[in-house]
């Protein structure tokens, strides 16, 4: 059988169904390869996996007393020291970072002393962590970071959306809401970029540009703290328009263990400051929010887009990546909650925020319930 595939030196993620092989490309020079029923071959390296273990059926969407969808999942779970201890599908499945990379963006403020220099708050911190929700409260924080990094709102170039927050409420803007960056979800983020490039010497308008003393700051922090040679990754624009880059979940993991764990240091402020204002990382009706709730001071977990969650606690120190294959949010909820559970992290547990997120309602343009999200899988022991 001969599919496409791309050239680079980086796992190839393929999705087997009843003999179908499926490629998720991440771009680069195409060429051909052969898939035999245990291996990939590319470039001349071969690597063995579990039959049907690249990525698995996960959550499936029901209609009545039907299945209408299915999404498959790559979860990785890690201990302490860093070692897999459980798995579904292939732990090392690459993955844009997307927004679950933002703690990791933020350490360049603390490492090069500009967060200290110009006076940032922990709820500040936290929202350069964060993809809140672009309430008032948010719009704020945002503001007064550029003030204090001696910004201004024309500076940021993130762009503008529907806020969260409006969306969520099904309020439509009708006040400029959606055309306001300072509303955006990454605006805290672009904010503390601000501050760095302006410590940097960088002009505001080039903020963002890989070759700027900001990004290559931010780079070699996201390297260094996931343990991977960035530089070898690949890498692509975010949504907000910042540089972004792809890791394996399992490095993914690691990092967020670090933040999670550490009592001292970069890290530890980073943990201190999104349970501290865990609203800020996040807003109301989400997730991360309602994790943090349950487990207040104890969790630091952070969403991207196209269905990425990253999940750490400081006791017991563990840290999980859940991966939607098929970047379909609405599966990955249902999907953290059940790996939570076959952990036995949510014994005994409230489970009053989280829910809504255990097995979500599918409704009707009439609100008639007519289906719902269930996640069904079993974590394989490492």
């Amino acid at each position: 059988m001969r599919i496409l595939a791309a050239e680079a030196p980086i796992d190839i993620l393929i999705e087997y169904q009843t003999n179908v092989a499926q490629t998720i490309l991440s771009g680069y020079f195409l060429t051909t390869f052969h898939v035999q029923p245990n291996q990939i071959k590319l470039n001349n390296h071969t690597k063995t996996y579990m039959k049907n273990s690249l990525c698995q059926k996960a959550v499936y969407i029901a209609r009545g007393n039907g299945v209408e969808s299915i999404h498959n999942a790559s979860i990785v779970v890690v201990n302490k020291d860093g070692e897999v201890t459980h798995a579904l599908g292939n732990p090392e499945t690459l993955t844009f970072t997307r927004s679950a990379l933002k703690p990791f963006q933020a350490l360049p403020l603390l490492t090069e002393g500009v967060a200290d220099k110009i006076g940032l708050s922990e709820k500040e911190l936290a929202i350069c962590c964060g993809s809140h929700n672009g309430s008032d409260e948010h719009q704020a924080t945002a503001r007064s970071i550029l003030s204090k990094g001696g910004n201004s709102e024309a500076e940021l170039l993130c762009g503008a959306h529907w806020p969260s927050q409006m969306r969520l409420a099904n309020v439509y803007p009708t006040n400029g809401e959606d055309k306001d960056p300072t509303r955006n979800n990454c605006s805290g983020k672009h904010s503390g970029f601000l501050a760095m490039a302006k410590h940097f010497g960088d002009a505001p308008s080039d903020y963002l540009e890989p070759g700027s003393k900001t990004q290559q700051a931010v780079r070699a922090a996201v390297g260094e703290a996931l343990g991977v040679d960035i530089d070898k990754m690949p890498h692509g624009v975010d949504g907000c328009s910042a540089p972004n880059y792809a890791a394996p979940i399992d490095c993914l993991a690691r990092g967020f263990l670090k933040v999670a764990t550490a009592t001292e240091g970069p890290f530890a402020r980073i943990a201190k400051a999104m349970r501290a204002h865990p609203e800020m990382v996040s807003g109301d009706k989400r997730f991360d929010l309602a994790l943090s709730r349950t487990f207040p001071n104890n969790v630091i977990c952070k969403v991207g887009a196209e269905a990425v969650e990253a999940i750490a606690f400081a006791e017991p120190a563990i840290a999980i990546v859940v991966k939607i294959n098929d970047g379909g949010t609405r599966a990955l909820y249902a999907a953290c909650v059940e790996t939570m559970k076959q952990l036995g992290l949510l014994e005994g547990v409230d489970m009053s925020y989280l829910k809504p997120f255990e097995r979500p309602v599918v409704k009707n343009h009439r609100g008639t319930h007519v289906g719902e999200v269930r996640a069904e899988f079993e974590l394989q022991e490492m």
